[in-house]
């Protein structure tokens, strides 16, 4: 009794010491209340939306530092003070926890389809409540690892500078030696690993607040030197171990400006080294971000794109409602605007076919409701919870079924992306992204959003009822933006079961050549792949048979290793068949042959092939005589 005692002794003397600020009152944000003094000050004067959004993406950029997550308390609350301070916001205390004590609900399940970001140790320790089956923290070494929950690395690519002065060089964290990144790569063996984080994100520019560019907002770093990095990295990766894959950086969002950069990251590969960009999986972030102020300036929001062409950029509305359906501005009310949403989606995809990438796996590495609960956008409308959930459901519901056989990946029923991670766990309230926290501050329970999407994960797949439109209504809007890269939505296809689901990769021409006794043995090989939801697990058998109604088996093979979903990853499986005769046979393989494995579909399991053989030959040497 007397220790909870002094626990409420020790809170209440602590509330008594809260100073509470100005609230909102109007769209944007209410000036900071002025300090209580006798003698007469000048007010500051109202910061903007624009200003103040821009004072929030540098703390959100903090929040997603891992260097910062890593640092002690209070370090760590330093920035966060000032960023409460500068935005006249309700000052608070930290919340004082004697004992943690979780509620954790362990779901049960995973999905390789959704995952989350987990900024620090505690947070980590939310993953199986939530269900998800991919997180990461935008570092290269995991708070924790679970089993049944796929960790994805981040290495750090930026380009050298001198104050604002961008310089030749880059520097890559952790460095390319045995004792830096190799140490890692040993001990994730086939690990997926980002190569940089928003590259294309550089410091606000004319910050007074940051004159000489010493805040690095993101990777920083122009095309160039970011296309000279990913290969140094993604060689390094490759060499050390051949099994594990290799990500693109997720640009902030999927514009005009973004594209720009992206082609010359890839222009720049091709030129140099003489062969195309190697991606094995293609990553995007998406938000609706403006990137510059109404007359061009970049904006400390999302920013015109490093190196790229400033007239790209898409631009604030000036808190004008009447400039929402211009082309090339998003609105603050448009940052929720599914339609725009499924905008980008496409444009990534148009721009992955276009550089002959449309069999390639796409994944969103990051993407949520950026802009805070009390904002009022230029229709007088806050970003409610209610309007966050509303936004997380119908995107989580358009990202499970949105498919386009001329535009998406062709092993996973053509589906646009394949996995999805939502921004986050938790960051702090001055942050950008706290509107989104699946984790109360004090990280001992779902957020209203979290339960939303731990339910939505739990019940997904199921289908849209509905295909977005392109003007979702959102805030009193009710205009129609012109039409994305291409002509329509996508089509939606039916939604998958929580299971594994095995196919066969299209397989190539096998050549053989006859012996001296007139027969040959050609090695049939498939890439057996998992485009369900959940890890397919061993042993199951596959057979190679000689003809299509597959009662003549060649041979089989059995698999005793388990198989990720979500389409990226293949198990090889090689049989031989013997005695084959000069000439072309056909022949067909079944995965899973003896359905050992309960499948979301069981009509896709069998491809199949072409073996040639050349007759003996001997080839002589050709002689000639002068």
């Amino acid at each position: 009794m007397k220790q909870n005692g002094l626990r409420w002794i020790i809170t209440l003397a602590c509330l008594a010491c809260l100073a509470a600020a100005s609230i909102p009152s109007e769209r944007g944000w209410a000036a900071p209340v002025p300090p209580s003094t006798s003698r007469a000050v000048d007010p500051e004067p109202t910061p903007s939306v624009s200003e103040r959004i821009s004072q929030l993406m540098t703390a959100w950029s903090l929040a997603r530092s891992p260097e910062a997550a890593a640092a002690p308390a209070q370090n760590a609350a330093a920035p966060q003070i000032i960023a409460a301070r500068d935005l006249g916001f309700i000052t608070r205390l930290p919340l004082l926890v004697f004992d943690w004590k979780p509620n954790f609900e362990p779901a049960g399940f995973s999905t390789c389809r959704y995952g989350t970001t987990d900024l620090s140790r505690r947070q980590n320790a939310w993953l199986t409540t939530l269900g998800v089956g991919w997180h990461l923290n935008f570092g290269s070494t995991p708070w924790g690892r679970i089993d049944s929950i796929e960790y994805t690395p981040v290495v750090k690519v930026r380009q050298n500078k001198d104050g604002c002065t961008y310089l030749d060089g880059y520097t890559i964290s952790p460095p390319l030696t045995d004792q830096g990144l190799g140490a890692l790569v040993d001990a994730n063996p086939g690990a997926l690993w980002i190569v940089g984080n928003e590259p294309d994100r550089g410091p606000n520019v004319d910050n007074p607040n940051d004159p000489d560019c010493s805040f690095r907002v993101q990777d920083d770093t122009e095309p160039e030197w970011y296309a000279q990095g990913y290969h140094d990295v993604y060689h390094f990766i490759k060499q050390r171990d051949p099994s594990a894959q290799v990500a693109i950086a997720g640009l902030v969002q999927v514009t005009p400006g973004r594209l720009q950069y992206l082609d010359k990251v890839w222009d720049t590969y091709l030129e140099k080294y003489r062969t195309p960009l190697p991606v094995d999986v293609w990553n995007m972030h998406i938000y609706i971000l403006p990137e510059a102020t109404p007359d061009g300036r970049p904006n400390g929001v999302a920013n015109v794109a490093v190196g790229t062409d400033p007239a790209l950029a898409i631009r604030e509305s000036g808190d004008d409602p009447a400039r929402c359906p211009d082309p090339q501005v998003y609105c603050w009310a448009e940052h929720d605007d599914l339609g725009i949403f499924a905008e980008q989606v496409i444009a990534m995809r148009d721009w992955m076919k276009r550089h002959g990438q449309q069999n390639k796996p796409l994944i969103l590495s990051e993407y949520s409701i950026l802009y805070p609960t009390w904002l009022l956008d230029e229709y007088g409308n806050y970003f409610t919870t209610e309007r966050v959930a509303r936004f997380m459901t119908e995107t989580l519901a358009y990202l499970e079924s949105a498919a386009d056989p001329n535009l998406g990946y062709p092993q996973d029923e053509y589906r646009l992306v394949q996995q999805v991670l939502w921004f986050s766990i938790n960051v702090s309230r001055n942050s950008a992204g706290s509107s989104s926290n699946l984790v109360d501050d004090s990280l001992t329970n779902l957020t209203e959003l979290g339960r939303l999407y731990k339910q939505e994960i739990a019940s997904r797949p199921r289908a849209r009822s509905t295909p977005p439109s392109r003007s979702a209504g959102r805030s009193g809007r009710n205009t129609t933006r012109p039409s994305p890269p291409r002509s329509g939505f996508p089509t939606e296809i039916a939604s998958r079961p929580r299971a594994a689901n095995l196919l066969p990769d299209p397989i190539a021409p096998v050549v053989a050549v006859a012996g001296g006794g007139g027969q040959a043995t050609a090695n049939l090989a498939v890439e057996v792949r998992n485009n369900g939801n959940v890890e397919a697990q061993p042993p199951y058998t596959v057979t190679f048979y000689a003809d299509s109604a597959l009662q003549q088996p060649i041979g089989s093979a059995q698999v005793t290793t388990s198989l990720a979903g979500c389409a990226r990853r293949t198990t090889r499986v090689v049989v031989p068949w013997e005695g084959l005769s000069p000439g072309k046979h056909q022949f067909w393989v079944k995965v899973d042959a003896t359905n050992a494995i309960v499948e979301g579909r069981e009509d896709d399991n069998v491809a199949s092939g072409v073996a040639f053989v050349a007759p003996h030959q001997v080839l002589l040497p050709l002689t000639a005589r002068q």
